[in-house]
């Protein structure tokens, strides 16, 4: 096929896009649509390769496999091994185990299967998604592996695929993978997001613009305006999209345009104006998937082996991106060039080198998954530091029964354990998210078991506003319908209420309605109307960067760590605004958590020093959990000497009513 260099210029561009997104450059808020572009350029080198093979009778999926295996898989494989021996001397336990789940997912082809899995609130950039970008190549080899196939049968119906009723099935078909996409990025936005069925109508832009070469602009100025409007489409996203934003679906089809649009506008084979910085667009674009393999292991590597001041400085990145610039142009010229132009070496095929090396990588690194990460490349005591991570807090948080994830539907809610109330005693409900979750187990040791029954309602990335719809959680709005309902039923004595207020008070803000105020407000006028006493526990201790792995990087190299052992100072702003917002409400007494546990803002890190009083940046380790609520015993003291006991009435109201209600109350959230 004829060479387009406005391809490699929009390779190029994708991978700069997503490079300038993890690097945290300015201008790339929503470079990850880097990756919905190659999908589209996917979707148009292979629809045109696998045609133009059919045409002439000369299609082969042996040799189209085969070449697909040359071309990606040599390099990822050295990257893998590079990655693992450097890690080895840097990665924690346990996020060296993920490293060789996550290895062996991708060698298999299904990292994108391997990650959707392990998606949860708790996720961080953590040494152990080294290899997390490697899900987009996931999704493209599974592509590689059924397209061909599909287009085949697809050549059998339509000789000729340009047909108006080959395309109209085309596009609609694209146009409804698309919707579902948008549908289930409520339900399930982590499946939306990863998986390959979900993110097949992408590639199916690719083949439609190629299909559309016979109508595409011949005029010099017309593919000029298309190329802009599609060079636009793109552009537009990458500075003005966010994490947050709402995606794939219907906003990845902005990107996916622009680059079926930019394809379009350069089909035809005459008259293609030279486009600006074209040879550097197709250096940069012929190394674009070297780049793309290399420049998150040493963004993510290369910041744990610097020092913290270091590889946060502007000048760290610089040095970072020359890193993987200069990694990725060796890879280009010493494995993926050479091995793609070759089919034999020293008289072996290299696919049959290929397989093989596979085949010693799988072994390597299930061995590595086996043995935990090979925990005895550290000394006992950095090594207890690190044992805490979300699958170990899942027991003490009670993780999908009473703090459910965002994935998790009100069914999986254990209302028998959770939320009946106790006959005899004075119960109390925790409500909010995963800040309200991490006090459970502190409570639950602090309060007399023979008095006090805590009920826990807990939901997490959820605040608890009762009058906020909050989408991207899929139990929130039910779990807190459900919050309001025991309130004005007066189930509980009391209620304790806590949440990621600073983060809630920088999102919602203070001064266009409705308010950050105005949510909380709500919440606890309902307490105050049924009579319900609360205990509003103000913002939890936060820090910029993961405590337990930052006190470990600490006591392995001994280098500063910047300002990451010191709490976030949003967070003391936060205070004050909770302080004043209750204020108002007479039946809430207000608990500053921070004052509590710090002095002069001199926090504590440690509850002993093996031992984080934070696992993350913010959530607290079981016995972080009990030392805060130690802390807090004047204030605890206080409030409960505000509870009656129940009485004999509400007593018997309890016993005939507990077998029922919390079905009753599931049945009609559901």
């Amino acid at each position: 096929m004829a060479y387009r260099a406005d391809i490699d210029c929009l390779r190029a561009f994708a991978v700069i896009s997503v490079i300038g997104f993890h690097y945290e450059l300015p201008g790339f808020g929503g470079g990850f649509v880097g990756v919905d572009v190659f999908f589209v350029i996917s979707g148009y080198v292979i629809s045109r390769l696998i045609w133009a093979g059919l045409a002439s009778d000369s299609f082969s999926f042996l040799a189209f496999y085969e070449r697909r295996a040359r071309r990606l898989l040599p390099a990822l494989y050295l990257l893998i091994l590079v990655t693992g021996i450097v890690g080895y001397f840097l990665v924690p336990p346990s996020d060296y185990r993920m490293f060789f789940g996550s290895a062996v997912s991708t060698l298999l082809f299904s990292s994108n299967v391997f990650f959707w899995m392990e998606t949860g609130y708790f996720d961080l950039p953590t040494m152990g998604k080294v290899l997390i970008h490697t899900w987009s190549l996931s999704v493209e080899e599974q592509f590689y592996f059924l397209f061909p196939v599909i287009t085949w049968l697809w050549s059998k119906l339509f000789r000729d695929p340009t047909a108006k009723s080959s395309l109209a099935l085309v596009i609609s078909g694209t146009m409804a993978l698309c919707v579902l996409d948008e549908l289930l990025i409520k339900n399930s936005a982590s499946a939306a997001f990863y998986l390959a069925p979900l993110r097949a109508w992408e590639f199916l832009i690719g083949s439609i613009a190629f299909f559309l070469h016979q109508w595409s602009p011949v005029r010099f100025v017309a593919r000029c305006i298309c190329g802009l409007i599609g060079l636009a489409l793109i552009v537009i996203p990458v500075v003005m999209f966010r994490p947050e934003t709402r995606f794939p679906g219907l906003h990845a089809l902005i990107p996916c345009l622009g680059a079926a649009l930019s394809i379009i506008a350069f089909n035809q084979d005459d008259g293609r104006p030279r486009l600006l910085f074209e040879d550097m667009g197709t250096f940069v674009g012929r190394l674009s998937y070297s780049l793309y393999l290399w420049h998150w292991p040493v963004f993510v590597l290369g910041r744990a082996a610097l020092p913290l001041d270091v590889a946060s400085s502007n000048a760290g990145t610089v040095a970072l991106l020359a890193s993987s610039v200069l990694l990725a142009y060796v890879s280009h010229v010493t494995v993926e060039r050479p091995i793609r132009a070759r089919m034999t070496w020293n008289g072996l095929r290299v696919s049959g080198l290929i397989a093989g090396a596979a085949v010693v990588l799988i072994a390597i690194g299930a061995h590595g998954f086996s043995h935990e990460g090979y925990v005895g490349r550290f000394p006992p005591s950095q090594e207890r530091m690190l044992r805490y991570n979300a699958q170990a807090m899942t027991p003490f948080y009670r993780t999908h029964s009473c703090f459910l994830q965002p994935d998790d539907p009100l069914s999986s809610y254990d209302f028998g354990a959770c939320l009946t109330p106790a006959a005899d005693k004075r119960n109390i409900l925790l409500a909010g998210d995963s800040i309200a979750a991490h006090y459970a187990w502190g409570l639950r040791d602090y309060l007399p078991a023979e008095t006090y029954h805590l009920m826990q309602l807990t939901s997490a990335a959820c605040a608890p506003f009762v009058e906020l719809r909050q989408e991207f959680s899929r139990s929130c709005d039910d779990a807190n319908r459900l919050l309001r309902e025991q309130i004005k039923a007066r189930t509980p004595a009391a209620v304790i209420i806590s949440g990621n207020w600073r983060w809630y008070v920088e999102a919602y803000g203070r001064s266009a309605a409705p308010r950050f105020d105005d949510h909380l407000g709500a919440l606890l006028k309902e307490a105050e109307d049924a009579g319900i006493p609360v205990l509003l526990l103000g913002p939890s201790l936060e820090f910029p960067a993961p405590l337990a792995q930052t006190l470990f990087k600490y006591e392995r190299t001994h280098l500063p760590v910047g300002n990451a052992l010191t709490p976030v100072e949003a967070s003391f702003k936060a205070d004050d605004v909770l302080r004043e917002i209750a204020r108002s409400h007479p039946g809430v007494q207000y608990v500053s958590v921070l004052d509590a546990v710090c002095n002069m803002r001199n926090c504590p890190t440690r509850i002993d020093p093996e031992t984080p009083i934070t696992w993350d940046i913010i959530h607290l380790t079981p016995e972080g959990s009990k030392f805060v609520v130690s802390k807090l015993k004047p204030q605890l003291d206080a409030f409960l000497s505000r509870l009656n006991p129940p009485s004999e009435a509400r007593r018997n109201e309890f016993i005939a009513g507990s077998s029922t209600e919390p079905q009753d109350t599931s049945s009609r959230m559901r």
